[in-house]
Order: structure tokens, then C-alpha cells, then sequence
């Protein structure tokens, strides 16, 4: 099913489409919530972004809801299998903004020279597949927020919730309008401190949306970790960016960590 939303992507994918799948969540319908609403959330794992592609297990999946600062409890997820994401629910009890939070937990695998791969680390892997080399092995995770009923008199919008990498919106995501000059200013920020020159792309459903991986725009961040986008589409816009370097973990390789923020922009 295609959802009808605008998506914005920053930064590399990883580099083989294998493990390139972006995960996410988002609103299953675009509309405006109000208190007693109880919003249908969809977490997916996709190289399109609007449509579910990869049915992780559920355990490494994890939903939640931060209301005024305070992180709620895990909300249930549901398979969906005809869709290929997972499905929350959060019902809306007041009109605080809330910041829906998805995190694919983190994990390792190693990728062999044949093109394949396997879950876990250098030696555990190498012990249970002999006659194979192992390229590379890598650590990763993957950090996805959501702003649901965001208020324009709120200023809690730009405060980090402690991911290893995150995207901070610097412009309050109600006030966010579509226009010819209109644009939107972020920060990265990685280990909490800001993440200069990283790669940026930025995209929107309905563009090249049969594509995998197809971004409309792209630029870097500054010094400051920052970097803008044209709003010139309403709807639902997706913010990504991932960092690669060396790995922090023994008997690993690289580490590759990303985030991904959603918003919405009234027409």
C-alpha cells in the first residue's frame, strides 16, 4: 500500500543494498490527532521508505512513546504480514506534545567475500562457517523519532533524547510551512556532540518513489553539525543521516549508526 506522505533522507545508505534497509516509524494515516485519538503507528524496515519490505524479528524492533521528557513503556507490536511492517497503537490523552521513539536494537554481522552474510561477530562467525572469508564485520543501530501533535508555543522540540545519533529539528516542526524559499534547519548530533561534514540526501514520496534508495536533494552539514532543506511539499517528511567509522567493539570492524526523524508540514 502506498502511504501519502513526503519523505526527506540524510546521508549514506550502507553501501551493499542488502543491509541498506532503512528503519522507521511513522503515522499510518496523515491527519490532525486530537486528545482521544488513539493513532495507528507503522514501524518499517524498507529501501522505499512508504512501503514495507523486511519483516524483522519483533524483538529487535522497539516502540515507545516521550511525553514531557518522560519515556513511556514499550508499546506492543503487531505483524502485519500482508504490509510486511509492524503496527503500535498510542492513544493521545491530552494535547502534550509527544515524540513517538522506533529503535532497531543494535547487533553485529559480518559480510564474507561471496556477497554473504552472517549475524554476529568475527569469531563466532568464522567458527560456524568454515571454508568462508569474512570481508568486513560491522556493529549497527538504527534510531527513528517522530513528532506527534507538536505545538507551536512548545519549546521541548529541539531537546535530545540521549541517542548515540540523532537528528534535532532547530525550527519547531508545527511551525514547519511549505513555501517557494520555505526551509527547514537540523542539527546531527553523534555521542551528543555535533557531526560536521555528513553526506545528506533528501527525497519525497511520489518522487521516483519505485526506486530504492532515490533522494531529490542533497549537501552537507556544516561545522556545526547543521544542514537545511527546501520545503516545497506538505505532507509527512522523513530526515535521515548515518555515520560509519571504526568500531568502538572488540573483534569488530566498523560501526555504522543511524537516525531518522518524521514530521509533518499542513498544506
Amino acid at each position: 500500500m502506498k502511504k501519502r506522505f513526503l519523505l526527506v533522507l540524510v546521508c549514506f545508505v550502507v553501501s551493499s543494498s542488502l543491509f541498506a534497509h532503512e528503519f522507521f516509524v511513522i503515522p499510518d494515516e496523515v491527519k490532525a490527532y486530537k486528545s482521544g485519538d488513539t493513532v495507528k503507528i507503522d514501524a518499517l524496515s524498507t529501501h522505499y521508505f512508504t512501503v514495507g519490505e523486511e519483516l524483522e524479528p519483533a524483538e529487535v524492533n522497539e516502540v515507545y512513546a516521550v511525553k514531557n521528557g518522560v519515556k513511556g513503556a514499550d508499546l506492543p507490536l503487531t505483524r502485519n504480514a500482508d504490509k510486511v511492517w509492524y503496527e503500535a497503537e498510542y492513544t493521545l490523552t491530552d494535547n502534550t506534545p509527544v515524540i513517538i521513539v522506533g529503535n532497531r536494537k543494535g547487533g553485529f554481522y559480518c559480510t564474507f567475500t561471496d556477497g554473504g552474510y552472517a549475524d554476529g561477530k568475527k569469531a563466532e562467525v568464522a567458527a560456524a562457517n568454515r571454508g568462508k572469508t569474512i570481508a568486513k564485520s560491522r556493529y549497527f543501530a538504527k534510531y527513528s523519532k517522530f513528532y506527534l501533535k507538536p505545538d507551536p508555543k512548545d519549546t521541548s522540540f529541539s531537546t535530545p533524547l540521549g541517542h548515540d545519533i540523532e537528528i534535532i529539528p532547530l525550527d519547531n516542526p508545527a511551525k514547519i510551512s511549505k513555501g517557494i524559499f520555505s526551509k527547514a534547519k537540523f542539527r546531527v548530533l553523534y555521542k551528543g556532540q555535533p557531526l560536521p561534514n555528513a553526506e545528506i540526501s533528501a527525497t519525497y514520496d511520489y518522487y521516483n518513489y519505485k526506486t530504492a534508495n532515490a533522494y531529490a536533494q542533497s549537501a552537507k552539514t556544516d561545522a556545526k553539525g547543521e544542514a537545511s532543506f527546501k520545503i516545497d511539499n506538505a505532507g509527512i517528511w522523513l530526515v535521515r543521516v548515518s555515520d560509519t567509522r571504526k568500531s568502538a567493539f572488540p573483534d569488530t570492524d566498523e560501526d555504522n549508526l543511524a537516525a531518522i526523524v518524521v514530521f509533518t508540514v499542513a498544506p
